[in-house]
This record gives C-alpha cells, sequence and structure tokens, in this order.
C-alpha cells in the first residue's frame, strides 16, 4: 500500500498541536474576560455609615442648589477623598514657581448654567465642577489615572418645563463618560438600545434610568469610590434620607472663578495653564500612566489630563469624550447639541 512520509504525519500532528493550544488560549482569555465582566456586574451597595461624607446645598435659593447632585464620598477620612478647593502655594518666596494645589479642608462646588438647542427643543445646562487632591500612584490596586487635582463633572439637563431629563457624568479629563436617563425622558429620545436596566461603565456598575415622577424634590446621589473617585453609584435621594452620613459645609462659586485663584499677594492666577502646548489644563495633572498606556494609540501626548469646559467650540481647549482620535470634534461636551447626537441621544 502507498503511505505518505512519517514527515507528513509528524508536520500534521504539530499543527493539530499547535491549533490545540490556539483554542485553549482563546478560551483561557475567554474565562479571563467574562470574570472581569462578571465581576462588575454586582450592583453598587450604599456606602457605611462610618466614614462617609455627603456634600449638598443646605437651601434651595438658585436654581443651581435646587437640581444640585448630593456627592456620597466614601472613605473621607483620608485627605485625597474628600471634595477640596483650588488654591495657589508660593512655592519660593520672591521667586517664580508657584503652582496650585486642591486643599481637601475646604470644599467648593463650581457651577454654570448654559443654554443649548436642538431641533426637538429648549434645553438648559446645570454645570457642576468638583477637584480632589488627586488618586495615589498605587501598583495594587493599580490606579491608572494617579495624578494630582483630578476633577468630576456632572451635568444636568434640563428641559423647557425645568425637569431633569439626563444627567451626565464625566471626569475633568473626559474620561469615564457616563449618561443616566430620568423619568422625565421621553422614551423616543433615547439612544438606541437604552433601557431600564443597569450599566457597565468601565468597571463600575450604574443604573440606565432613575425615577423622579413620584419625587420631585429628589436629587441625584452621587456615590464616588475611594482614591479613583469613579462615579460608583447613583440614586434618587433627598438631604433628609441621607441624615446618617457626615455632612460637610459646602461653598458655590461661579465656574470662571477657576481661572481667578487668589495669591497670598493678591494678584491672580488660573487653575490652568494660559500658555504653552499644556495651554487649557490643568496646572500640575500630568498623568504619567495613560501617556505611557495610551497616548501612542489615542494619538494625545496629554490624554487623560484634566483640563478647562470652555463654554463653546472656541473657548480654549477641545473637551473630547471619545479616544477615538477622528471623533475628537463631535464628542467635545463644548457643544453639547452636537455631544449627544454623537452618543445616540435623541434630545
Amino acid at each position: 500500500m502507498w503511505m505518505l512520509p512519517y514527515e507528513f504525519y509528524d508536520e500534521r500532528q504539530k499543527r493539530e498541536r499547535n491549533a490545540g493550544w490556539r483554542i485553549c488560549c482563546h478560551m483561557l482569555v475567554a474565562v479571563l474576560v467574562l470574570a472581569g465582566l462578571s465581576s462588575c456586574a454586582t450592583i453598587a451597595k450604599r456606602p457605611p455609615h462610618h466614614n462617609t461624607l455627603v456634600y449638598t446645598p443646605s437651601s434651595n435659593a438658585s436654581l443651581v442648589q435646587q437640581f444640585a447632585p448630593i456627592f456620597v464620598v466614601e472613605r473621607g477620612d483620608i485627605s485625597h477623598n474628600r471634595i477640596g478647593t483650588p488654591a495657589v502655594t508660593t512655592k519660593h518666596e520672591g521667586q517664580e514657581g508657584r503652582e496650585v494645589f486642591v486643599d481637601p479642608e475646604w470644599a467648593t462646588i463650581y457651577t454654570e448654567v448654559r443654554e443649548f438647542t436642538t431641533e426637538r427643543g429648549e434645553y438648559t445646562n446645570l454645570v457642576y465642577r468638583v477637584h480632589f487632591s488627586g488618586t495615589p500612584f498605587s501598583l495594587v490596586p493599580f490606579y491608572l489615572g494617579a495624578g494630582k487635582n483630578i476633577g468630576l463633572l456632572v451635568v444636568v439637563t434640563l428641559d423647557s418645563t425645568q425637569n431633569p431629563v439626563l444627567y451626565t457624568l464625566v471626569h475633568t479629563c473626559g474620561c469615564y463618560l457616563a449618561f443616566v436617563a430620568t423619568s422625565h425622558l421621553d422614551e423616543k429620545m433615547w439612544k438606541t438600545g437604552w433601557n431600564f436596566g443597569r450599566q457597565s461603565v468601565y468597571g463600575e456598575n450604574l443604573p440606565r434610568l432613575v425615577s423622579l415622577d413620584s419625587h420631585p424634590k429628589k436629587r441625584l446621589a452621587v456615590q464616588l469610590a475611594p482614591a479613583t473617585h469613579r462615579v460608583k453609584n447613583v440614586w434618587p435621594a433627598t438631604a433628609e434620607a441621607l441624615r446618617h452620613y457626615t455632612f460637610v459645609p459646602v461653598r458655590w462659586q461661579p465656574l470662571e472663578a477657576l481661572e481667578n485663584l487668589r495669591r497670598s499677594d493678591g494678584s491672580v492666577t488660573s487653575f490652568y495653564e494660559t500658555s504653552g502646548p499644556r495651554f487649557g489644563y490643568v496646572k500640575g495633572s500630568g498623568k504619567i500612566w495613560e501617556r505611557l498606556l495610551i497616548s501612542w494609540w489615542a494619538l494625545d501626548w496629554y490624554v487623560g489630563e484634566d483640563k478647562k469646559l470652555g463654554r463653546h467650540t472656541d473657548d480654549g481647549i477641545v473637551f473630547y469624550t471619545s479616544l477615538k482620535p477622528w471623533t475628537r470634534k463631535e464628542s467635545d461636551l463644548r457643544d453639547f447639541a452636537r455631544f449627544l447626537r454623537y452618543w445616540g441621544w435623541k434630545l
């Protein structure tokens, strides 16, 4: 009988073994990915009563206070977890070399009211900006966003009847964007595929929708994770319902106050760089890990660095919210109507 050479069978066996190894590797990767996804699927628990701080207005004297989110901060006993106030320190008296920092001993929420129009109607955005002294460097757990002067934005979108219809949550670097719709938003305006369930946002588990119909006086409670300041959970709440936590006095300032920080000599300086290649970025907000791991494929040397949110597209630096280099204009938070269209919302 005619037979194939031994080398043929040997080569075939090698190919089969290699194929088997590839299948095993693919299965292992799939298991790891599924394990990672399943670990993110649990619903976040409400923070413990001990060492949890609450930042909320003491009155409803203005529109921004009436709809202000309630910031619920875990591990408030650690200074870098607390909402602070940007300030200026003089490194060397009588010399140049001043730097900004965020003082965790005082809490300030910076706000602004903005209007925008779409084909469907007119809306009002209430912008809330808070800052922290930083995210510590850590390898275990690994903090990709480690750095100083970290910030968070919460944008409350009101319809023409001043009902909140959408919450937009994003770090001041444009990272970790999340949307939470409210029961006041018509389903026709939802992005395609939106539903009543929960969503995984870069490892954090948030609701897609919060109901405000039967609780018109409730605000959005925004629970922040320690160290990373990531939004860990949100839910409708009143200050009274959170009375078992420790309340912290809050100062309210317009967003533009960040560009007029007062020095000890009475002069002012900006929280942001006003010239050079880092124009518009928060001073001292370098993110070494994001630069090393992301900048080369996101095509942005300053990726992950916190920045100014301009009022319009001619005001300062692009505030993109997508890492795709070709979508920076469309995902720019400064043009809110276009930003919503890009992310699929039909307001």
